[in-house]
């Protein structure tokens, strides 16, 4: 399982790399996952992000490379834990509370740019990377 997954830290580290191999000064943000303390991403999902950021830095006008985490369903809803610790460090006390929240969608991330490709529903079946469409 290890090589199937790609923990946060290590994710933010390749996205940073990538964003950084043409040119070193190129500015990498990453937003959407702050709130995230641990999470594993699917390797083979984490390399395509990786590819397409040094896609984007092939292109000596780009200087900064912005990646925006957005949850697929706007409207989720989602449980939260509240934990009270002492000065000790032991939990006293914990509640589970669940909330509906909603978020922006897609569209508010992609409303200047000049040129989208939607590269969600593609897969690769091939070891050279050939890119086929879905049920071809």
């Amino acid at each position: 399982m290890r090589l199937m997954h790609t923990p946060l830290p290590d994710f933010y580290k390749q996205i940073e790399a990538a964003g950084k191999r043409e040119r070193p000064e190129t500015e990498v943000v990453v937003r959407g996952l702050e709130s995230f303390r641990t999470a594993k991403m699917a390797s083979l999902r984490a390399g395509r992000i990786e590819h397409e950021i040094w896609e984007l830095t092939q292109d000596e006008d780009v200087k900064k490379v912005e990646v925006a985490a957005c949850f697929y369903n706007p409207e989720i809803y989602l449980n939260f834990i509240i934990k009270g610790y002492r000065e000790d460090g032991t939990c006293a006390k914990a509640f589970i509370e669940n909330m509906y929240v909603t978020l922006p969608g897609i569209e508010c991330e992609l409303y200047d740019a000049e040129v989208v490709e939607d590269r969600r529903f593609v897969s690769t079946n091939d070891v050279n990377g050939v890119i086929t469409k879905k049920g071809e």
